[in-house]
Formats: C-alpha cells, structure tokens, sequence
C-alpha cells in the first residue's frame, strides 16, 4: 500500500473531525455515525476521516474498537458506558434489598446489547453493589463503597468541568468566526 492509498490527515482536517466529533456528540460512549456518513457533513474523503480519527483515538477522544471500523465518543467502551448506565440508575431508583433487573430488562432499558448487560451485571456483582445468584438485589452500601462513589463522582464532574470549557471554547471560536463573517472554517 502507498501513502497515496492511506492517507494522512493534516493538523486543519483533524481540527474538524474534532469540532465534528465534540458538536455532535457529547455523551461517552455514543457509537459514532459510518465514516462515509462524517466525511459528507464534514466534507473530506473518508480515508481522511479515518485517519483523523486514528490520531483523536491516539489523544484519547474517540476509541476505535478492536476488531471493528468502530469508533465512540471518549474512551468508554459499550461494556463501561452500561456499567455506568446502570450503576447510575440503581444509585437513584433502588434501595438496598430490592430486585434489580435481569439482562434482558437492562438491554431494553438502556437500548443496549445483552452481552453488554451481562458484563456490566458481572462488574457490579464483583464490586459487591449487587448481589444474588445472578446479581439481581442491591447490597447494603458499605462505608467504603460510599466513600469510592463519592470520589469517583468527583472525578467525573471534573472531566464534565473539563469537557464544558472545552466545548465552550470551540463555540466561542465559532461565533468569532461567524461575526467576522467567515463562516467556520470547516463546514
């Protein structure tokens, strides 16, 4: 293969995969569209959008799945964005000693896969959150458990902050560039 097959995106074509990526989607986790599909709205050739995207999962703001031409937003693959998912809904629906969904019931839910569901259900069980034959009732929340969320809460409101200005930024450079009357550079 040559260079003239494999393209590489330069530094202006990566910024717009990456304006694209962070407007579009911001939840982690989200699948992003096909290639083809980001190459007409962002109107490059779509070896330049996978090559775009190879360097922003380099960076870490897209995560390209093994096996796959995959692509989603953040590092957080479908398992952990269930997890989370999850993890969320028991912390504000559920009370100690009450039945849990089964996997089917979470892959309805959460519009996500059953394997996912499943995976998601055995992480939880192994950190003790649910417990059972099939981890389907909440456990009592320990001292220790409680202190855990509380800083994981905390780092994920920090990337949140993060993640904002960051966003806030590239519409603020957007709206520059419209009162000047240039249009974004990219679109």
């Amino acid at each position: 293969m040559t260079v003239a097959d494999n393209p590489v995106a330069s530094g202006e074509d990566v910024e717009a995969v990456r304006r694209w990526v962070r407007l579009s989607c911001t939840e982690p986790g989200t699948h992003l569209p096909a290639l083809a599909t980001i190459a007409r709205q962002v109107q490059l050739p779509t070896a330049v959008v996978r090559s775009a995207l190879e360097q922003l999962a380099a960076e870490g703001l897209v995560t390209l799945h093994d096996g796959y031409r995959l692509y989603s937003v953040g590092t957080m693959t479908p398992t952990e964005r269930a997890y989370r998912l999850i993890r969320t809904m028991i912390h504000r629906s559920y009370l100690p000693g009450e039945r849990f969904m089964n996997r089917d019931e979470i892959a309805r839910t959460f519009e996500i896969g059953t394997k996912e569901a499943a995976a998601a259900v055995r992480q939880l069980v192994a950190e003790g959150l649910l417990v059972g034959p099939r981890g389907q009732y909440v456990n009592e929340y320990s001292p220790q458990q409680q202190r855990r969320r509380v800083k994981q809460l905390r780092e994920r409101a920090k990337d949140l902050r993060r993640e904002a200005l960051e966003l806030m930024k590239t519409t603020r450079e957007i709206e520059q560039q419209m009162d000047a009357g240039e249009g974004p550079k990219d679109m």
